[in-house]
């Protein structure tokens, strides 16, 4: 399954549906209404990892705005926009999700990577959490985009402190490992996934995706290696 099919299966779980952004397929009418209702949202390929062709688009008062990179062009219309992304569209499946106010560090946008693997009795636990800081101007936090790894701690700071933060760790995890479970009941041969999840302004965590075959090596960009060695570890465990 891509975005939209791992979307749409966690959906039918209320432990998790109340944590997903609305994401539709990128038809021309669904980006119209779902730019009416919320303003803002970010086009994705379905199959795309790593950061790459993934676009966001504002509409403003009298404009429309397409980010991409740290390339930003303007539309008067929507249809002047659309045009621009046609050939976009029809060569590719792409999808279209709620764009989500993320937190902040330093001014710039931020979201977590949860690690959750199957141990030796093939029960999912937590084996790592991790911040992304987006590159300056670029609306992705992807590592291979140019975000850099950084301690969920550090992330925080400035927003939580003391138990307070650790408990509101603990929390991310969870639901990683909760939403990692429901989707295991379509991956069940799946021995990690790699939860990517947003926090926005007001603290609300969104589960933005799940990778079923997700990256280690950004734990490895952490100083501290305790994380990554662990990591490794599991993924070397049979069953």
């Amino acid at each position: 399954m891509g975005k939209l099919g791992k979307h749409n299966f966690m959906k039918r779980y209320s432990s998790i549906s109340k944590y997903l952004p609305d994401t539709q397929a990128a038809t021309k009418s669904k980006m119209i209404e779902m730019l009416g209702r919320y303003g803002s949202l970010y086009l994705k390929p379905d199959e795309g990892t790593g950061g790459r062709g993934i676009y966001k688009i504002t509409k403003t008062d009298k404009k429309y705005i397409l980010k991409g990179g740290t390339a930003s062009r303007s539309y008067d219309s929507f249809e002047e926009l659309y045009r621009s992304l046609h050939n976009l569209l029809v060569k590719n499946k792409y999808v279209v999700q709620k764009s989500i106010d993320l937190l902040k560090h330093n001014k710039r946008p931020l979201d977590i990577r949860v690690m959750v693997q199957t141990n030796r009795n093939r029960q999912l636990v937590v084996t790592g959490i991790i911040g992304r800081l987006a590159k300056a101007r670029k609306i992705v936090t992807n590592f291979h985009s140019g975000g850099t790894p950084l301690p969920i701690e550090t992330l925080l700071q400035s927003h939580l402190t003391g138990s307070k933060r650790s408990n509101y760790i603990k929390e991310i995890g969870k639901l990683g490992k909760q939403a990692s479970v429901v989707l295991r009941e379509s991956y069940r041969r799946n021995k990690a996934f790699g939860v990517d999840i947003a926090i926005d302004s007001n603290l609300k965590p969104w589960i933005l995706e799940i990778n079923t075959r997700p990256d280690m090596s950004i734990f490895n960009a952490l100083k501290n290696k305790t994380m990554y060695r662990k990591i490794l570890r599991y993924s070397k465990l049979k069953g």
